[in-house]
């Protein structure tokens, strides 16, 4: 195993914060003893007896002198009914090392910074000693625990987030209806993204040149995984999530609308995969594009006119169209009017395509494996949705006030790993052979 390099503080940045910073949590936490009893976790007997006590890591502190390490002490019962050891309650996640506060911290930086970043903030700001791989494995290992509470799931595999079942613990748009009844219209908007993969830019290029070489048509995007997301412009949170590497296609259409049951009408472009949506409304920006490339007068323009010409014939255009899908959606959806006439809904996906926008922005770096991922843009997702300041104020959202979700829920969910078998079992009777080390004879000889 190999042990981290040692670390220095910034020289800019002010050394007594962290040196105040370090003594707080060694007064409060070196070597104290945790035994507040629970019941078993196996048969919830609070029949128990002492068994010893373990010391474990609360964090790793980097000093002038070098690494120095918070321990605590934590007491273990054996249940008196079945026999099970197990610990008192302690700062500590099942399959975690370090302790519980250190690890929320790192999944609430890993949503805004990539994980190389987290570890460097760690250093310079705190003090603290966490090496990216260990921040990166926390990561997925909340993506695998939140999806045993709020999976999206496709042949019994993880593909996906239900943020309305991991936030306000309810199935889809309805039964948020029926949570809050103060929200009486929710419109929703759905759509994709591309983000490349590690390594696909450069393949693209290298590909390309064999293409121009060969004669064939040269590919336009790069390699990279699908990003398909639904958002609610009323509470200002995303409903639903999926993260794969295969195309976005009806399938996971299906499964991303599912949290949307309930919602009274949902935006989308013209995808083919959108086609079985109920209620479903086409975006004005691209009814709008569609007509453009159709529309005889613009090519006509195109040819010869001023292009502040075309410009005032498409805003012309574009203003009958809203003026007509207005008037449309009033009649469809009297619940977004206002007492002063005003349609309130969405009629265009840009809310989506700005959520879209940042979770490409938040990912800062391509990535390569799909579980690292998924697990970022999880983060990024959640850390879009219940949020305390935007657009430079403080903002509460509506998950940050009414949703009780905290790290904590997913990462306390113990997750039994099985044990991998052998496909083939030799006989009893099957004769082993042994290897003798001074039977064998030097060849060289």
């Amino acid at each position: 195993m190999r042990h981290p390099k040692n670390k220095v503080f910034h020289k800019l940045f002010p050394h007594e914060f962290i040196r105040m910073y370090h003594q707080s949590l060694i007064l409060e936490y070196d070597n104290k003893l945790f035994e507040k009893t629970i019941g078993c976790p196996k048969c919830n007997s609070y029949k128990r007896s002492k068994y010893d006590i373990i010391k474990r890591t609360f964090c790793t502190l980097i000093t002038e002198n070098g690494f120095r390490k918070i321990e605590v002490r934590v007491r273990r019962y054996k249940c008196g009914k079945c026999g099970r050891v197990y610990n008192a309650k302690s700062p500590f996640y099942p399959r975690c090392d370090y302790s519980r506060p250190l690890i929320d911290f790192c999944l609430f930086l890993s949503a805004k910074n990539p994980y190389n970043k987290v570890e460097v903030i760690l250093m310079n700001l705190f003090g603290l000693q966490v090496d990216r791989d260990t921040i990166r494995l926390y990561a997925m290992r909340f993506k695998e625990r939140a999806g045993k509470i709020a999976g999206i799931k496709l042949f019994d595999k993880d593909i996906g987030i239900n943020f309305l079942k991991l936030f306000f613990g309810v199935q889809n748009v309805r039964e948020l209806k029926r949570k809050h009844p103060d929200l009486k219209g929710i419109e929703s908007a759905s759509d994709e993204t591309y983000p490349r993969k590690k390594g696909a830019k450069k393949a693209l290029k290298e590909e390309n040149k064999i293409r121009k070489v060969l004669g064939e048509d040269e590919k336009k995007y790069p390699d990279g995984f699908t990003t398909a997301a639904s958002y609610l412009p009323t509470i200002k949170s995303y409903a639903s999530l999926i993260v794969t590497e295969n195309p976005f296609n009806s399938i996971f259409s299906r499964l991303l609308r599912l949290p949307l049951a309930g919602s009274d009408y949902n935006l989308t472009d013209g995808h083919k995969a959108y086609t079985n949506f109920p209620d479903r409304e086409r975006c004005l920006f691209h009814l709008a594009k569609n007509m453009a490339k159709k529309d005889k007068i613009l090519k006509k323009l195109q040819k010869s006119a001023f292009p502040n010409e075309i410009k005032e014939y498409l805003k012309k255009k574009y203003q009958e169209m809203k003026e007509e899908m207005l008037n449309m959606m009033k009649e469809k959806h009297p619940d977004f009017i206002d007492p002063e006439g005003e349609f309130t809904g969405s009629l265009t996906t840009n809310c989506i395509e700005g959520g879209n926008w940042r979770i490409k922005y938040e990912l800062r770096t391509p990535y390569e494996n799909l579980s690292s991922v998924t697990a970022k843009t999880i983060l990024i997702t959640i850390m879009d949705s219940i949020y305390n300041f935007r657009y430079g104020k403080p903002n509460e959202s509506f998950a940050h006030a009414n949703s009780l979700f905290k790290f904590e829920d997913a990462m306390n969910i113990r997750i039994k790993e099985e044990k991998a078998k052998m496909r083939f079992e030799l006989p009893k009777n099957f004769p082993r052979l042994e290897f003798n080390p001074l039977s064998v004879r030097n060849m060289k000889r």
